[in-house]
């Protein structure tokens, strides 16, 4: 059996290794990735840039010559263009010697991954305007970010990474400058979050611009020197010494024109991560499937997900039983000195998906009130009728996302607050009171 799978990071590599596992020599492998880097952790580039990570190859768990001592040959430079799903064929692009050949598959994998969304005026290549989507471009900011005649760094999106950009870039001292289309930050989350983030940006010396567009970038010798930005009221000169674009992203996936896509262009994948059409699976930013939670289709682009889904088709073709998942939507952010988090549903995504809900915000201590006075804010979102979670979100300092894991395994295991409030949780004062926040917020909920 052959397998043909596309992009050689997390969903890709996942599923290449723990298939070579499963079945040795009766498979034959091969990845086409379009870069040069393969099996890297994007998640930690702002880490890297902030120089909390001293090392880019640190980032990079194998390379294509340790994949190809192990029976998985990866080509690098190479793209896949287009995909003919009756013939089971590939056509690729080697983009090092501009040369066009055809290959088969039995099973094709598509782990292409997403980039930056490039709109306008993001859309020309000028000489500071910079994106954070591997190794490479997390080099190049580092770099930059170190040379004196910068000051002026302005941040567009304010997702999560754009916010962990943020952070990175005043290790450096610069004037940093946050626009961001919505009319509060990181969205996903709820305001009682969101406010709290917004205060630990204005703490730092972070300009932070909601609810603007921009609109021109002003340059000279192909350096951005100014950014416009406008409102409905008002319109905005920004200086600009260098722009980073984080304001979305776009899954790679033109090159397959058979599959179910959502509106954002994601391959539709079900519980299997099979695609529409038989023997195609996808997985990781470029494919979407349904939230254990809601039923409705959930984007979730980061590497936990796209390993898990990695060795579930690795399982699946392999022919061994796959492990269960439950995509439920979890993700964490640390900003300066605050920690936030989020399992299951926002209420802004109860509300917009007309569920039956009801939500219970407290403010308590992290550990016990006579250890600390470090304070979290947990919000619960739990249905109406049934009194099931589904949903939490967590703010504030000390221990935060832990108490967010707790909720994400309640929703997994389909818990009401009631059975959570009273979980024999592990009790002392350095982690907590005799009760736990957490289990406060339960027991809280009318």
């Amino acid at each position: 059996m052959k397998v043909v799978i596309i992009g050689g990071v997390a969903a890709g590599m996942s599923t290449a290794t723990k298939l070579k596992r499963n079945l040795g020599e009766q498979v034959e492998i091969v990845v086409y990735e379009k870069g040069n880097e393969i099996s890297y952790g994007a998640c930690g580039i702002p880490f890297y840039v902030s120089d909390h990570i001293k090392k880019g190859e640190d980032l990079i768990a194998r390379t294509p010559e340790q994949f190809a001592a192990s029976g998985i040959p990866v080509k690098i430079y190479h793209e896949v263009i287009a995909v003919d799903e009756v013939q089971k064929t590939v056509t690729v692009r080697d983009l090092v010697k501009n040369e066009t050949f055809t290959d088969h598959y039995d099973k094709l994998v598509i782990g292409s991954g997403a980039g930056v969304n490039r709109f306008a005026p993001f859309n020309y290549p000028y000489n500071n305007l910079h994106e954070i989507r591997n190794v490479a471009d997390g080099t190049l900011v580092k770099e930059r970010l170190q040379d004196a005649t910068v000051n002026h760094v302005v941040v567009v999106g304010a997702g999560f990474i754009g916010l962990e950009m943020i952070e990175a870039c005043k290790k450096y001292n610069k004037q940093v400058t946050l626009v961001e289309l919505s009319d509060r930050i990181l969205s996903v989350m709820d305001e009682e979050v969101t406010s709290v983030l917004t205060e630990e940006l204005i703490k730092n010396e972070v300009k932070v611009f909601t609810g603007f567009k921009a609109t021109k970038l002003i340059s000279e010798n192909d350096n951005i020197c100014q950014m416009v930005i406008a409102n409905e009221e008002e319109t905005i000169t920004l200086e600009a010494d260098m722009v980073i674009n984080c304001a979305g992203i776009k899954p790679y996936t033109d090159f397959i024109k058979g599959v179910d896509k959502a509106a954002n262009g994601a391959i539709i994948v079900n519980e299997d991560m099979e695609t529409s059409i038989s023997d195609i699976y996808a997985a990781g930013d470029c494919s979407v499937m349904k939230s254990s939670v809601t039923g409705a289709l959930l984007y979730a682009p980061l590497g936990t997900n796209a390993n898990k889904q990695g060795r579930i088709i690795a399982d699946l073709i392999g022919g061994k039983e796959r492990k269960p998942f439950k995509l439920i939507g979890s993700s964490a952010l640390k900003l300066f000195e605050v920690d936030a988090a989020k399992v299951g549903i926002s209420e802004n995504e109860a509300k917009r998906l007309g569920i039956p809900y009801k939500a219970n915000t407290i403010t308590g201590n992290s550990y016990a009130s006579y250890y600390g006075n470090e304070k979290v804010t947990i919000k619960v979102i739990y249905h109406a009728d049934t009194r099931k979670i589904l949903g939490a979100q967590a703010v504030g300092s000390g221990i935060v996302v832990p108490r967010a894991n707790y909720y994400a395994i309640a929703i997994y295991s389909g818990l009401t607050v009631d059975e959570f409030g009273f979980m024999d949780l592990c009790y002392s004062p350095p982690f907590s009171g005799v009760w736990d926040t957490a289990l406060i917020a339960s027991n809280t909920a009318k």
